[in-house]
């Protein structure tokens, strides 16, 4: 599973129903499951100047802003393969997380209007190359954002029938190579319900840094040596920064995920609040040590010389709400006058595909440090879109 979220398909080779692959995170999965089904969505999409359909797959946490996943239609392999298990009666739907674990799996009926079968069939894929496909998704975004009634009605519904091996999942991953940053326990346990989220979202955090960093340089859950609290969920020390990570996360259980959007929304800001509180005492205790961190992992005291590096501080909270990214900024812009560190604030989703798409320490800081300068310049926070 080594392709970023998104959805692909493949022929079964013994001739049985199509595999549909969903790769996203617990959230989305956990709508799929709560709910049952997902629609998709055959919208018009512009592929360079010329006019052709894309997909966009929605997952119903909330019936007006649900999780989606936007997919170009081009002329090759994948989209073929994409097009004929959604226009197949059944399919077999095997759903991933993002660190490709497999947590769900469906027998599953598809629902075809007439109407999206009629521009499926009727649909000629153009050739492309990787960026007119990755551009053609941003118009794709905006239409979905305007769809009505009709458009939900004329979307195809993919029903989760039958569950195959069962949906209460706990999966070990004991890959010694795997679990090599310090405070590491040589394992990691993962599940798609998760009623007390911190340590799992910790531990898929440094999963995500151990694409761009060596494992060496990351610590989970340092203690201050003065009261023996942490200092930050989790630490990066560099060649030349030390990066506070501070997280937030709330259960992926049931009465969350069906709360209303502007509960979810204050719950967002408040967790953004706290990580941002926290990222003070952290660079307040960093600071105090006057070049020298003191920590403590496995119960042994140890420090580094960090008298020649940078501070650099990230929030991560599980979704960022566009419609009060001023305020976040405000925030933001506030710490970072006050502190001289700079930090923004990313979902764990954008988190993910930053870290898997950058796959370098410099790119992931030069990424870090536009997202920074944005904040400052526009007292607002940018939209961050890896697509084009």
């Amino acid at each position: 599973m080594s392709f970023p979220i998104g959805m692909m398909a493949a022929p079964d080779p013994d001739g049985g129903s199509p595999f549909l692959i969903v790769k996203a995170t617990k959230e989305v999965l956990l709508a799929a499951k709560l709910s049952g089904f997902f629609k998709v969505y055959v919208c018009p999409a512009d592929l360079g100047g010329r006019e052709t359909l894309a997909l966009v797959f929605a997952f119903f946490d909330d019936e007006d802003e649900p999780f989606i996943i936007r997919t170009p239609l081009v002329d090759d392999v994948e989209s073929r393969q994409l097009l004929a298990a959604l226009t197949s009666p059944s399919v077999n739907v095997h759903f991933f997380d993002e660190h490709g674990r497999e947590f769900l799996v469906y027998e599953a009926e598809i629902d075809v209007p007439d109407v999206a079968k009629k521009h499926l069939d009727g649909l000629k894929l153009l050739g492309s190359d990787f960026v007119e496909a990755q551009n053609m998704l941003h118009g794709v975004g905006d239409w979905f954002g305007l769809r009505t009634p009709q458009d939900d009605e004329e979307a195809l519904t993919v029903k989760l029938v039958h569950n195959s091996f069962g949906e209460s999942l706990a999966i070990q991953d004991a890959r010694y190579p795997l679990h090599q940053h310090h405070g590491a326990k040589g394992y990691s346990i993962s599940m798609l319900e998760r009623e007390e989220p911190g340590n799992f979202q910790e531990e898929d955090i440094i999963k995500c840094l151990a694409m761009c960093f060596p494992q060496s340089q990351i610590y989970h859950g340092p203690l201050r040596t003065t009261d023996k609290e942490e200092i930050c969920d989790v630490l990066v020390v560099t060649d030349d920064r030390v990066l506070i990570i501070q997280a937030k996360d709330s259960p992926n259980v049931e009465r969350i995920a069906k709360q209303k959007l502007s509960r979810k929304q204050t719950n967002a800001m408040t967790a953004f609040k706290k990580a941002v509180a926290q990222v003070r005492g952290a660079q307040s205790y960093i600071k105090a040590g006057n070049g020298t961190l003191r920590y403590i992992l496995n119960g042994e005291e140890k420090s580094i010389d960090i008298s020649q590096k940078q501070l650099f501080a990230i929030t991560i909270i599980k979704e960022v709400f566009e419609r009060e990214s001023e305020e976040y900024a405000k925030i933001l812009n506030v710490l970072m006058v006050e502190r001289s560190i700079p930090c923004y604030v990313i979902s764990y989703g954008m988190f993910y595909e930053l870290c898997y798409r950058v796959r370098d320490p410099d790119k992931f800081f030069q990424f870090s440090e536009e997202i920074v300068e944005s904040i400052k310049r526009l007292q607002d926070l940018p939209v961050i879109d890896f697509h084009g």
